[in-house]
């Protein structure tokens, strides 16, 4: 059975334009259509997404100005995957400098030690 983007988008549960992306990045199979828009073979549709009871059209809400929750969530994870990042570079900056502090000791003592031998070999 073959299905426009909207009759897709409508069969799983996603927007049109999550449809379209998908097929411009490969995800989704679908043939172009004389005057603009795809034909979708719903085997290849219910490969990609399940599909979803009682179709509702979602792509009208989705078309407003309203921000869908998973992207709201997305951006908070974002966030917070950034303050992670920030932490652990603090984290890997302060023990470089411990580690460069216990060099300078150690190649202090050798410079030492070579010092007291000198005395008693040269």
């Amino acid at each position: 059975m073959s299905l426009s983007a909207s009759q897709a988008a409508k069969k799983v549960g996603k927007s049109v334009p999550t449809i379209t992306r998908a097929i411009k990045k490969g995800k989704l199979s679908a043939a172009p259509r004389e005057g603009g828009g795809w034909i979708i073979e719903a085997s290849e549709l219910f490969r990609v997404w399940p599909a979803v009871s009682g179709e509702s059209d979602v792509t009208s809400p989705m078309l407003g100005n309203e921000t869908p929750p998973e992207t709201s969530a997305l951006e908070r994870e974002v966030e917070l995957l950034r303050e992670m990042l920030e932490e652990t570079r603090a984290d890997r900056d302060n023990w470089k400098d411990q580690a460069q502090k216990i060099t300078a000791l150690i190649e202090d003592q050798t410079a030492r030690k070579k010092g007291f031998w000198a005395r008693f070999l040269g």
